[in-house]
């Protein structure tokens, strides 16, 4: 084989046994955490290098939506070409690459021949390409002996640009290398992380340099989206399908919830939720496929989430019913110190939250994630069947699951107008999960019949959702009142109290014969 094909080369080398970290920093860190990386015993492989990297697709995006990133790289004289297969890439593995040394600074048809992009950049392909981001870094490197491996250092800083929007860069790359063809433990990058985390804020992320990019280029095009666009392609086992889409989930829960330790506020702090919730329906969905494991981790999840849903559930209560109450009831009595109570409760929580952004448990929350998924990805089956699942199409794994999962959730939600609150309330949550498990599965299940599904479940989760804000603000306000009895001005406060409680007590039939009629409608759909 011709070694400047290979994706193991000098400049970028990818062993079987490597494993990755990558952890983010402030860029007033850099100087802190090259002095960390020192007092450590990492020894310098070099000067710091400076180097442009140039991302080349078409204006559709043909090469990202079928897993691959092409770039060419430019530092000094030389030119290297790399070709990055993404597609299900486990969480501490770095993607497959080819890359090779280039006379231009575009890629040509010499340059991308005997590379899986030969046949896709065929005919005028190759004329549609076109330069949609680049990166310029300053890369210092290092190694680190630990535990009988080398711990492989680089630090870049520098700017992506994309879409007219720059996104600064300090990023540190933590890469294992086995000294034997075995599979290296993550062990010691774990404790590494955990030491320089000691001395500086540091944040674990799952994106590379380059989908990073993407992620920037459609930010400015305001398609948040479209990152997501290619996490299934064609030829993959349901195992590597599972490793891609739960490792996308992961690297978008992550991205949110590196906004807290900055006070990123109401709209981090849902989409946090909202991303704990996705990768827990996931898991869920792949049940048949992954190991015991994943109950563990969707344990922790939760936990996550019900700690992050207090402060939520305060921003809806405040937001939803005593904002309101105080518009439409200016001067009613005790409105003022009951608003003045809950928002002091609100900035409590969001301080606790930001309190955990900052602390070591942020940091090991996200490397116990990044484990987890790295032992599901290599878990041993436990049958001959979990074997054959894992190994089958993907086609015929979701759509007998899609199958199984919606028929158990039609025959729960029968008849859920008539259920308690407590009942309706898990059909809410049902329909959520099999709305994150299509919209992961969208391409394998078809855009069509997926978006009608979708439309019933979101008008399911809606109509439910609505009706349980209400009854959980309904709750809160009773609760208030019951605490504030015996108080000093008890009267007002009981009377603001029993306001906000009746603005939240609404007659639920209309809401609950329209989430009946969409569970029909879906009814008909899975037929």
């Amino acid at each position: 084989m011709d070694r400047s094909l290979s994706p193991l080369t000098d400049q970028d080398r990818v062993d079987p046994g490597t494993k990755m970290l990558r952890l983010r920093f402030a860029e007033g860190d850099r100087r802190l955490v090259l002095k960390l990386l020192r007092a450590a015993g990492a020894k310098a492989a070099g000067r710091a290098k400076a180097f442009r990297t140039v991302y080349y697709d078409t204006r559709r995006e043909k090469l990202r939506r079928a897993g691959y990133r092409l770039s060419v790289r430019v530092q000094g004289r030389k030119r290297v070409q790399r070709i990055e297969a993404a597609g299900s890439v486990s969480v501490l593995s770095a993607a497959p690459c080819w890359t090779k040394d280039v006379e231009g600074d575009a890629p040509t048809r010499k340059s991308v021949a005997a590379t899986p992009l030969e046949t896709r950049l065929g005919g005028r392909a190759l004329g549609k390409l076109l330069p949609v981001f680049d990166l310029d870094l300053r890369r210092g490197t290092s190694v680190i002996d630990r535990d009988g491996a080398s711990i492989v250092a680089s630090l870049d800083s520098g700017t992506i640009a994309a879409g007219g929007g720059i996104e600064r860069i300090c990023e540190l790359r933590l890469e294992r290398v086995a000294d034997t063809f075995a599979e290296s433990s993550p062990a010691a990058l774990f404790d590494l992380a955990r030491e320089l985390s000691a001395k500086v804020s540091a944040t674990p992320t799952l994106r590379s340099h380059g989908e990073n990019g993407f992620q920037l280029l459609h930010a400015q095009r305001e398609d948040p989206g479209g990152d997501s666009a290619g996490d299934l392609r064609d030829g993959m086992t349901m195992q590597e399908a599972a490793d891609s889409i739960c490792r996308n989930s992961a690297a978008a829960l992550m991205d949110n919830l590196a906004l807290l330790p900055s006070g990123g506020g109401q709209d981090a702090l849902h989409r946090g939720r909202i991303g704990l919730r996705r990768l827990r329906a996931i898991l869920w969905f792949l049940k048949p496929i992954l190991g015991p494991e994943a109950a563990a981790l969707s344990g922790r999840l939760r936990s996550l989430a019900q700690f992050l849903g207090g402060a939520r559930e305060l921003d809806v209560f405040c937001d939803g019913v005593l904002e309101p109450l105080r518009l439409g009831h200016p001067h009613a009595p005790g409105v003022d110190a009951l608003i003045e109570a809950f928002e002091r409760r609100r900035r409590e929580a969001h301080a606790n939250i930001l309190g955990f952004g900052r602390s070591p448990a942020m940091l090991d929350f996200c490397l116990d994630l990044i484990g987890s998924l790295a032992a599901l990805s290599g878990s041993q089956s436990i049958s001959a069947k979990h074997a054959e699942l894992r190994a089958g199409p993907v086609a015929e794994f979701v759509q007998d699951r899609l199958h199984r999962r919606l028929q158990a959730f039609l025959k729960a939600s029968r008849h859920l107008e008539r259920c308690a609150p407590d009942r309706q309330h898990d059909i809410r949550v049902g329909a959520k999960k099999l709305r994150y498990a299509i919209e992961a599965f969208r391409p394998v299940i078809g855009a069509k019949r997926s978006g009608k599904l979708l439309v019933k479940l979101t008008r399911m989760q809606d109509l439910l959702g609505g009706l349980n804000d209400a009854r959980s603000g309904h709750a809160i306000a009773l609760a208030y009142a019951l605490e504030s009895a015996g108080e000093s001005q008890s009267e007002q406060t009981l009377f603001a109290a029993g306001l906000a409680a009746a603005a939240c007590d609404i007659d639920p039939k209309t809401a609950l014969a329209k989430a009946a009629a969409a569970r029909d409608d879906l009814a008909d759909l899975a037929r």
